[in-house]
């Protein structure tokens, strides 16, 4: 005799899997076939619609480029207007006409505002001179403050000149 095995599981997950069997066999799920299948056609409608405007949206912008070289040769040729005139207007001798007495007062006040200029250029070099002493004195004093006082100070020396005046003070 030969012996079999036996193994004891439990029966849910079997009814389970037996009810699933029959679910597709009978095809309940055909509902959820369609359903899917109708999100997929929402899906290849709404694509559509986007192909659709990039179509539209590409002609338009082809229309509006085709009308570039219209307007680019239209500037061209203002422009070769425009230094037509440039150039008539420079070789014109109007410009020789204006006489120096016209010109006089201008050129006088250019001259009042270059020594004006002059004399604000000196005035702020000495300004900056001035601060470059004081800042050497302020750098001097503050060492001064930092350093300590290691030693009694002595008394002051007069300059010789000045000893006499010191006695007779005394």
């Amino acid at each position: 005799m030969t012996e079999e095995e036996y193994e004891i599981i439990p029966t849910s997950p079997l009814r389970r899997l037996e009810k699933r069997i029959e679910k597709i066999e009978t095809g309940s799920y055909s509902s959820e076939v369609r359903r899917l299948i109708e999100q997929v056609m929402d899906l290849v409608r709404s694509n559509q619609k986007i192909i659709d405007e990039v179509i539209k949206s590409n002609s338009d912008l082809i229309n509006e480029i085709s009308k570039i070289p219209a307007k680019v040769d239209e500037l061209l040729s203002e422009m070769r207007s425009f230094m037509t005139l440039l150039k008539e207007s420079a070789t014109e001798e109007e410009v020789a006409s204006i006489s120096k007495e016209v010109m006089q007062p201008l050129v006088d006040k250019l001259g009042e505002l270059v020594e004006h200029s002059k004399k604000n250029f000196e005035t702020n070099q000495a300004v900056l001179t001035t601060l470059a002493v004081i800042e050497k004195r302020l750098k001097r004093v503050a060492a001064a403050q930092q350093q300590p006082i290691a030693q009694p100070q002595q008394e002051y020396q007069y300059p010789q000149e000045y000893q006499g005046y010191q006695a007779q003070q005394q």
